[in-house]
């Protein structure tokens, strides 16, 4: 946002950074706070219309010899639809409504929300990468018109009542943005729900990105706060582990269980594009199953207690090739 992308310097600054990475091995290029970039006199200096998507056009070229594909990082609430003019014009959907979807659905015991979501990516067609943590915190702002006004404030203050901090956007006060937390701890710090909203993430339709704090279930972050000075929120979420943490974090059932799941939909043919997804929610229980491969993974929740069952089951023989429960 802060480069002159009219600059012919500028141009090739990018077309070489995308170059490298790719010659580092990356498939996708994530374009960070991609709609600031685009500015001209007397207009917003967000999301212009045509000016982003013109641009955004301008990196796909660039990036298309290189084998590399785009994702742009656009936060604008779910009533806006900017995700929906993303989809169609073939990109990637960050999916940044995921994460306060899940914190919702426990809070509420209700997977509604929830599915209602999972079903619109299914009949869209649209791709996604999906989180849960990141190092920006949990996105609030974009849960604005998919879930109701009073339910979103509810969840800001639980979120807060667990040690988060709201970020406001552009600092004007009441306009909510982030709240910054490790999910870890937005969880209550609750290892059945870190497992469970990981569960989650993984049977959702689109490509899972993973945070490291999450995977090690990293509590809020202080120190790092307090060290940051005024504005500093964001390093609740951005520990410095050392090897030492790192090891006895391992040991942990609640990280040995996520990489177990990571494991899982790495390796088990069923988690495959083109997967038959089906997600259904009725009271507390949600069901999410994926067919594909000769095999069908089922993962039934209970959101009231964090309970469920994840099986995966060979299709022809009936046979039960994996399960977890807790």
């Amino acid at each position: 946002m802060d480069l002159n992308i009219k600059s012919p310097l500028v141009l090739d600054f990018y077309q070489q950074t995308l170059k490298a990475l790719a010659g580092y091995g990356a498939k996708i290029v994530r374009l960070d706070a991609f709609a600031y970039a685009p500015k001209e006199v007397g207009a917003k200096n967000f999301l212009n219309d045509p000016g982003t998507w013109d641009f955004l056009q301008q990196i796909t070229d660039m990036a298309q010899p290189y084998g590399v594909a785009l994702l742009p990082e656009i936060h604008a609430s779910y009533e806006e639809g900017t995700y929906k003019i993303i989809a169609q014009k073939g990109y990637m959907v960050y999916d940044f409504f995921l994460p306060g979807l899940v914190l919702d659905a426990f809070e509420q015991k209700s997977g509604e929300k929830l599915a209602a979501w999972a079903n619109e990516i299914l009949q869209s067609g649209m791709k996604t990468v999906n989180m849960l943590g990141c190092h920006d915190g949990i996105p609030v702002l974009d849960l604005k018109g998919l879930l109701p006004e009073e339910r979103i404030q509810s969840l800001i203050d639980t979120l807060v009542k667990r040690g988060g901090f709201v970020k406001d956007l552009h600092g004007a006060k009441n306009v909510y943005y982030q709240v910054n937390a490790t999910y870890y701890s937005a969880l209550g710090e609750d290892d059945r729900r870190m497992l469970l909203a990981r569960a989650l993430q993984l049977f959702m339709p689109g490509k899972p990105q993973v945070w490291y704090l999450d995977l090690f279930a990293g509590k809020n972050d202080y120190a790092a706060m307090e060290r940051a000075g005024a504005g500093g929120h964001k390093e609740i979420n951005r520990t410095n582990l050392s090897k030492e943490a790192m090891a006895a974090a391992l040991e942990k059932p609640v990280v040995q269980r996520q990489l177990e799941l990571l494991k899982l939909r790495a390796a088990c043919p069923v988690f495959q594009e083109g997967a038959a997804i089906t997600v259904k929610a009725e009271g507390s229980t949600l069901t999410m199953a994926w067919e594909k491969g000769g095999q069908i993974a089922a993962l039934k929740a209970d959101l009231a207690d964090a309970s469920f069952t994840l099986t995966v089951v060979d299709e022809a023989t009936g046979k039960e090739v994996y399960s977890m429960k807790q």
